[in-house]
Order: C-alpha cells, then structure tokens, then sequence
C-alpha cells in the first residue's frame, strides 16, 4: 500500500495507521468515547489555584471599602437576575432572619430597585471582571449563597472555596456535587428558602475557628485544581489509546 494512501496519527509513543477515507470516522470514534467516558466518571470544570486564593478577611473588607462588622452573606453572578439564579429564593429566605442581621455583598449585574423590602445592610459591588477583585469578594465574606435552581457545575462555589469562604447551596443540581454537607458547607433541601436561612446561620456559627473554612479551600485544591483536572483528562486519554 501506498504511504500517500495513509495517514498516521501520532500520541507520544503510540501510532495508529488509518486509511484516509476513514479518518473522520476513527476521530468522531474516539473523542465520542473520550466525552462519553469523562461525563460518566464525573469530569467537573476547574478553578486556577494561582487566582484564587484566600486573602486575610479584614484586609479584604478594607480594600473594598466596607466598615461594617456584621457577619457578611455573599451573593453573585453575571447576572443575578438570570430565572435559573433563584435570587427569588434567597430574597425569601433573607426576609426570615431579623433586620440588620447580616451584610449582604453582592457582585454582578443588578437591575435598579431589586433590593426593595430586603431588611439586611447591602452593598453592591457591581460587575467584577477580574479574578483579583473577585477573590476580594470572596474572602471578605463569611459565607457564600448560590441559590440556583438549575446549574451544569457551579464554578463560583469552587471560587469561594479556594478562597476560604464556605458555601450554601441546593442539594440539587451541579452544586450538589461541589459542596459536602456540613464539612465544606451545607446542602439545603431542594428550593427551600427556609433550609437556605437554616443553612446561612449554619455555616456562619460553624465557622467561628475557621475550620470550615479550610476544609473548603482544601476540597478546591484536591478536586477542582486545574492540574487535577488536567492529571484526570491525560490518563483517561491514555486509557483510550491503550484500549
């Protein structure tokens, strides 16, 4: 056979030879198994462990301006206001808790007036398109919220973890999967304000030694660190080749 009416496809050590017409075909065939094979054993997204990182919570509340010395609820996304969000959620569950409670911190876009009947302290900090100001946010907290209803992964829960902040969130959904129940946060039951008030006051009380805190930023490191993910995809590539 003629080399013209070969290609070769080279990975370290490893050649495979295929007939031209059937390249297509052999690449479909593998990376339908490589994405296939990752989605069954859990491949999650990934965080860069050089961005975030926690910084001293004073420091943080100084750089961003805020004097107060209640305990500081963190919300945010692009948009808060995305239906998937479940801002609604959590404005339920803050009007369970008395007036002045908590800080509310906020990042993201948000639409004038939303806050209308919130009885908690807010400050908004606005879109953040920077990991530095963004770990600002994350470290001045004392705990952060993500109320969403319906979510692939849930990166900014990661984010708050590598930054020492533990995190409440529905058991449902791909946060589920990041949080682990009273040892890196709390799981609220599915859409209920009342266990996501439950779980603010949790994790706030539990969290006094900062215990919680480390184990969070520890189960980042361990699971969601880029070069973690990164070990996972190669030997699963390696596999595939082998097989």
């Amino acid at each position: 056979m003629a080399a013209s009416s070969k290609l070769i496809v080279e990975h370290l050590d490893v050649i495979e030879y295929v007939r031209s017409g059937e390249i297509t075909g052999f690449i479909d065939s593998f990376l339908n198994a490589f994405l296939f094979q990752a989605a069954e054993e859990g491949f999650s997204n990934c965080i860069d462990g050089d961005e975030f990182f926690p910084i001293e919570k004073s420091a943080a509340r100084v750089a961003l301006g805020i004097s107060s010395d209640k305990p500081i609820v963190l919300i945010g996304a692009t948009s808060i206001h995305a239906p998937y969000k479940g801002l609604e959620l959590f404005m339920e569950s803050m009007a369970l808790f008395p007036e002045d409670k908590y800080l509310v911190l906020v990042f993201g876009k948000c639409q004038q007036g939303w806050s209308v009947g919130l009885k908690q302290e807010i400050k908004e900090l606005g879109y953040l398109a920077d990991s530095t100001s963004l770990r600002l946010a994350y470290s001045a907290a004392d705990v952060f919220v993500a109320p969403s209803k319906m979510e692939a992964f849930g990166k900014t829960l990661v984010e708050a973890m590598a930054c020492q902040t533990p995190t409440v969130c529905f058991n449902a959904c791909g946060p589920r999967d990041i949080v682990d129940h009273k040892i890196t946060g709390y799981k609220a039951r599915a859409f209920d304000s009342s266990d996501l008030a439950r779980g603010i006051d949790w994790v706030i009380g539990a969290n006094v030694d900062g215990a919680l805190g480390k184990a969070a930023e520890s189960a980042a490191s361990k699971c969601f660190e880029k070069s973690v993910i990164a070990k996972r995809y190669v030997a699963l590539y390696e596999n595939l080749l082998e097989q």
